[in-house]
């Protein structure tokens, strides 16, 4: 692909970087034998857990539970968390949560929750619903709270909010939030990501990242196709065409941009390799199933996890058992030297 066919332009995302929404906490072994059908399931179906969180509530709701208004001044107990909004300061309820929650998920739940409070008709919309989706956004991504109404007339202020006016506002439930649905989240999106970066949410939104799917391609592209106007419609639809079923994780994503951006033809995702050695089907992160070159991401629990690493082995000898050579990635990878041994194996069985 030429420079200037490549969709990839910005080139700032590079393969190491994590800026992955959520927890950064090492997956569990993952299950290389597991069939890799994916289906879209309700946040009821998904993993959970529980987690300490505050339950914001209003003066009037105080009153009705017998809190009054010397109390809500004590600091010990309650803190005031927005104008009409407090929070105990010791907070003991327990909420439900995705698996890969973390205090900073917690935090911004406590945020949309409070502004509900006063507003019950808002949906979290553009980097915030990404974030509650666990979905990955840049590092420097606006930290305000971005909420969103179906209201023409909506003219409102609040400090760290962003309120946005949407005609046609689809809303679902996310473990209790009101979230703008992914499909609308990824158009959105569109307008202020880049298409790298586009397309790492993308893949995070229809593969396994973070107890995915939360959507799936054809929803997007029929979201997409039902919009008569949609600004940075050319970035949505070129993320789209690059956006792929059934990846596992960001930093995959990006080492496949990385080999489409360096003129190397794309790799399959998670080509099906029968193992005789183990009698199971593997799945490779990605590879070129016609010359049997298999590509391996292995982020940092890869090594420290002796579980993992096992895991790892008896993968890697399963496929060389089969007559697959696999090249190993990770954070601290030369790319420059990874995308020409791949090229010196692309050469010589003839794919380039």
């Amino acid at each position: 692909m030429s420079p200037q066919a490549n969709p990839l332009h910005d080139n700032r995302a590079d393969v190491p970087a994590n800026a992955a929404g959520g927890s950064t906490a090492p997956p569990p072994p993952r299950d290389s034998t597991k069939p890799r059908k994916l289906r879209v399931r309700s946040w009821s179906e998904k993993p959970r857990q529980l987690l300490t969180a505050a339950i914001p509530f209003t003066r009037a709701q105080a009153a009705s539970r017998g809190i009054t208004r010397r109390a809500l001044d004590d600091g010990r107990k309650y803190q005031q968390l927005d104008y009409g909004v407090w929070v105990e300061a010791a907070p003991t309820t327990r909420v439900v949560a995705p698996t890969w929650a973390d205090t900073e998920w917690i935090e911004e739940r406590v945020k949309l929750s409070g502004l509900a409070c006063i507003d019950p008709n808002v949906v979290a919309c553009n980097v915030t619903a990404a974030r509650l989706y666990g979905l990955p956004v840049p590092w420097n991504a606006d930290t305000r709270m971005h909420v969103a109404r179906e209201d023409k007339c909506l003219s409102r202020y609040r400090k760290n909010v962003v309120f946005h006016r949407y005609e046609w506002l689809r809303s679902e439930n996310f473990f209790g939030l009101p979230l703008v649905t992914v499909p609308q989240l990824f158009i959105e999106l569109a307008r202020v990501l880049t298409v790298r970066q586009l397309v790492e949410l993308g893949d995070a939104a229809v593969g396994r990242w973070h107890g995915g799917p939360v959507t799936t391609i054809d929803e997007i592209r029929a979201e997409l196709a039902s919009r008569r106007r949609v600004y940075g419609r050319l970035t949505a639809e070129s993320a789209l065409d690059l956006v792929r079923d059934d990846v596992d994780s960001p930093p995959e994503t990006r080492l496949r941009l990385h080999l489409i951006d360096a003129g190397l033809p794309e790799p399959l995702v998670h080509p099906a390799v029968m193992c005789a050695l183990i009698g199971t089907e593997l799945h490779p992160d990605m590879g070129y199933p016609s010359i049997r070159l298999a590509i391996e991401y292995e982020g940092d629990h890869h090594r420290s996890s002796p579980t993992q690493f096992a895991e790892d082995n008896r993968r890697i000898s399963a496929l060389q058992a089969e007559g697959w050579t696999v090249i190993r990635v990770s954070k601290g990878s030369d790319m420059s030297e990874i995308c020409r041994l791949i090229a010196h194996h692309l050469r010589a069985g003839g794919l380039i």
